[in-house]
């Protein structure tokens, strides 16, 4: 089990951070590279130990996740090619496959969980701001046609329409931090 060892305000301490939280999407995600879960285990100690390793090299900029996969698929490139002698052993372009697939659903089902946040986050909003939303992005009407069903200027109903925008943003972004903490 990992546990923090530095300052949380440190660049390797955030590293550490994000690293305890995604041992399970890392375990996951080798895990279905692998198909062993044992196998998945030892790759994933190799892999947080060249992550603590590089920890200087990540960039706060990009997604963790991301970048720790991609440390995770040459880990198990590494891996496989120590056990070449396996009777079942798939090509690397077949694992490439595989991987991108894996990443492509992953983003999927993010996509989608994004998606349910969202219906509740307009749910919340005040009911002018949600009816001028719906107005426009649920019935497909144009600024002028929102504008003019709602008496307002298209100034007027681009304004609201950005309050909207950026209060969902937030909302959304406070969802998803949530669910990760559940």
């Amino acid at each position: 089990m990992l546990t923090l060892s530095s300052d949380s305000d440190t660049g390797n301490g955030r590293v550490m951070k994000e690293l305890v939280d995604a041992q399970f999407t890392l375990f996951s995600y080798i895990c279905a590279l692998t198909a062993h879960s044992q196998d998945a285990r030892d790759i994933l100690q190799e892999t947080n130990l060249r992550i603590c390793k590089k920890a200087e090299q990540y960039d706060p900029s990009r997604p963790f996740i991301k970048w720790a996969k991609t440390l995770a698929f040459y880990e198990v490139m590494t891996y496989r090619k120590k056990r070449q002698r396996n009777l079942l052993v798939f090509e690397d372009d077949v694992l490439e496959t595989v991987a991108e697939q894996i990443e492509q659903e992953s983003e999927a089902l993010e996509t989608e969980q994004n998606f349910r946040l969202l219906e509740g986050c307009i749910k919340k909003l005040p009911a002018t701001l949600r009816e001028v939303v719906e107005a426009r992005y649920e019935d497909g009407g144009s600024l002028r046609t929102v504008a003019h069903r709602f008496k307002r200027s298209t100034n007027a109903v681009k304004l609201l329409l950005l309050r909207a925008r950026r209060a969902l943003f937030d909302c959304v972004q406070l969802a998803a931090g949530e669910g990760e903490k559940a």
